[in-house]
């Protein structure tokens, strides 16, 4: 997922991107429902509530397991934007973390509705590339360059592992897709999901990729 508002291609002075740590988990929690609440509402309905402490739990599991790359953006020592690679595929006991976490935190029923949403958030990963899962910066920090220091931060991880290409799915329908524009994404694939359009409104959505010159396949 990407934040439509998650975009400038001018990074300001003060903003520092670092690896996120354990400790940083809730405030990414607060940051991703923050950035895709209506998202997050179809998803968790009347337990939106809890939808940040669910997601910074789910964030911690994926962290720790090493399911994925995570970086933060600081301004002030405040975290105010996270970007999220995906590192390796979900193994079973993974998948059974995550659903663990939503039982104990929103019950059985909400649960149900939760996985099915957060499937089709989530299951679009392409593991041929450096993919970026997602994408999201704080209300009041938006318009700062934030995002682009994230995706420089991915490129450079993308290519300190020899990935091949940097790439990301956004709706056709989000302005952030001008940001990924303009850091050299080129759409790779066009495709309508019926299924997200029932769900969240969103029908159509791009899959764009930035070649990574110099950088080895995968």
């Amino acid at each position: 997922m990407t934040d439509p508002q998650a975009q400038s291609p001018k990074p300001k002075p003060g903003v520092v991107v670092r690896p996120a740590a354990v400790e940083d988990m809730p405030r990414v929690g607060e940051i991703l429902v923050e950035g895709f609440t209506p998202k997050f509402g179809v998803v968790f309905g009347s337990q939106m509530d809890r939808a940040p402490r669910v997601i910074a739990q789910i964030e911690r599991l994926r962290l720790e397991r090493g399911l994925c790359a995570l970086f933060v953006a600081e301004v002030g020592g405040q975290v105010v934007g996270m970007l999220e690679l995906s590192a390796r595929r979900e193994r079973l006991r993974d998948l059974w973390g995550q659903l663990q976490i939503m039982l104990r935190e929103i019950g059985p029923l909400h649960t149900l509705r939760a996985t099915v949403g957060l499937v089709l958030l989530h299951g679009a990963t392409v593991w041929n590339t450096a993919y970026v899962s997602n994408v999201a910066v704080a209300v009041g920090f938006r318009g700062r360059g934030i995002g682009w220091k994230l995706l420089q931060s991915a490129e450079g991880w993308a290519r300190a592992r020899g990935k091949g290409s940097l790439s990301l799915h956004v709706a056709a329908s989000n302005p952030a897709r001008r940001l990924y524009e303009r850091f050299g994404f080129r759409l790779k694939r066009r495709s309508e999901e019926w299924l997200t359009e029932w769900l969240f409104g969103i029908r159509t959505w791009l899959y764009v990729v930035k070649p990574l010159v110099g950088a080895g396949d995968e």
